[in-house]
């Protein structure tokens, strides 16, 4: 796993938080979000894209058929059906959206840009080679068990989330080449010491920029 150095940051400092289906990216966000940290969710930027016509929409229902369409939106229960049952159309159709997502979220810290840290949430980050772009990776992981209960809990069938996760890599693999690793498979106050813990980290790391963390 790589090591943050201790070098002085740039403004912002950029955090991927990446991890898989179900592992708990969202529950991060909620906590950096309550510590007074910019949060940007990609998942959230996608749907914003396909709630509305355009050209990426357009794009998507010439490419995949009118079966994505319902009601001048784009149907994503429908469109997972189609791209995650097969690897070449799902590339195909992550090659229409990350482009666009990429933008987004280009403006969205353009917007920010006076902001200590913006923590970017973005469950594709290593699949869509965009680690990049960021000055620290974390990744949050949990055990299958407690992954499977969750999504069933949100309605997810045992084959769609079969088919999600298999489209994923390696949960180890991920943790392996992040600077920090969350473990989300116990309780939300076990997750926010550990990420309690890594903020002060980096407010020590960067005590002569004066990063602010909020109490």
């Amino acid at each position: 796993m790589k090591e943050l150095k201790n070098k002085q940051f740039k403004m912002p400092y950029l955090i991927a938080v990446t991890g898989n289906f179900g592992t708990g990216k969202s529950l991060v966000g909620n906590i950096l979000c309550k510590k007074g940290i910019t949060v940007i969710d990609t998942d959230d930027i996608v749907a914003n894209i396909l709630a509305s016509k355009n050209k990426v929409t357009d794009k998507i229902v010439n490419t995949f058929g009118k079966v994505t369409l319902f009601h001048a939106k784009i149907n994503k229960k429908a469109l997972a059906n189609i791209v995650f049952k097969n690897k070449s159309k799902r590339k195909l159709l992550e090659s229409i959206i990350h482009p666009v997502v990429r933008d987004e979220l280009k403006k969205i810290i353009k917007v920010n840009k006076a902001k200590k840290i913006i923590a970017v949430l973005i469950p594709l980050l290593f699949e869509s080679g965009m680690e990049r772009n960021y000055h620290e990776i974390w990744c949050v992981i949990c055990s299958k068990d407690v992954q499977l209960k969750r999504l069933m809990k949100k309605g997810f069938t045992s084959e769609e989330i079969k088919l999600r996760l298999n489209s994923q890599m390696n949960q180890s693999f991920k943790a392996r080449k992040s600077n920090f690793v969350i473990n989300n498979s116990k309780s939300i106050n076990y997750s926010k010491k550990q990420i309690l813990k890594r903020l002060k980290l980096l407010a020590r790391l960067d005590r002569s920029r004066h990063l602010f963390l909020s109490k």
